[in-house]
């Protein structure tokens, strides 16, 4: 229960989801406490204590272990051979992710690195907001380039080598884009297509 898992945990919580808190530092728990229902002191490396707080059973379990590399593929382990069925780890370097990957770990987070390339494209360009999916494929908040504008959405997805998903018209919320939507000064796009074509859309 570090930075990443508390952010993590509050934000489930506000999404309704129930949630269990789980370090081996009593001190953190405590400090915990009054903002999780359910935060207990406990080492996830052994098999038998999970079970007893019943992650055997959980829909998905989140391993935020990341500076403990030990821990953390001790944890991963155990809950795969538990059966969990959706396993998220957090890793700290490419090895640490590699070795989670063979465990049988579902999905693997590298948040540090994650941030860093998408504040690299943020810096780099005119993309307003950045999600990468792929090492080459992401969607991107962009203002509509001089070229696009008074151009319908379906004019600039067969002339583009990017696609709009989404508009959000000058003082309305984004919606998801009409082939007749027609663009004008103050529209904003998502767009979506390879990183790099992206990039040179939104600097068009």
């Amino acid at each position: 229960m570090g930075r990443f898992g508390q952010a993590l945990g509050e934000e489930l919580v506000a999404g309704g989801i129930e949630v269990l808190c789980v370090d081996h530092r009593e001190k953190v728990v405590q400090e915990l406490s009054s903002t999780f229902d359910h935060v207990v002191t406990a080492d996830t490396t052994m098999p038998e204590v999970l079970k007893q707080l019943g992650v055997d059973e959980a829909e998905r379990v989140v391993i935020a272990i990341g500076s403990d590399i030990e821990a953390s593929l001790l944890t991963a382990s155990a809950l795969v051979d538990m059966d969990v069925p959706l396993i998220w780890a957090k890793a700290d370097n490419q090895a640490h992710a590699k070795i989670l990957g063979q465990i049988g770990v579902h999905h693997v987070i590298r948040p540090e690195a994650d941030t860093g390339r998408r504040i690299a494209h943020l810096i780099g360009g005119k993309v307003q907001d950045f999600l990468e999916f792929d090492r080459d494929y992401a969607v991107g908040k962009v203002a509509p380039p001089i070229h696009c504008l008074d151009k319908t959405v379906a004019e600039i997805n067969q002339s583009a080598p990017i696609t709009v998903v989404a508009v959000q018209k000058r003082g309305q919320r984004f919606r998801p884009a009409l082939a007749d939507d027609r663009i004008t000064a103050g529209d904003l796009l998502i767009v979506s297509g390879a990183i790099r074509q992206l990039e040179t859309f939104a600097g068009e």
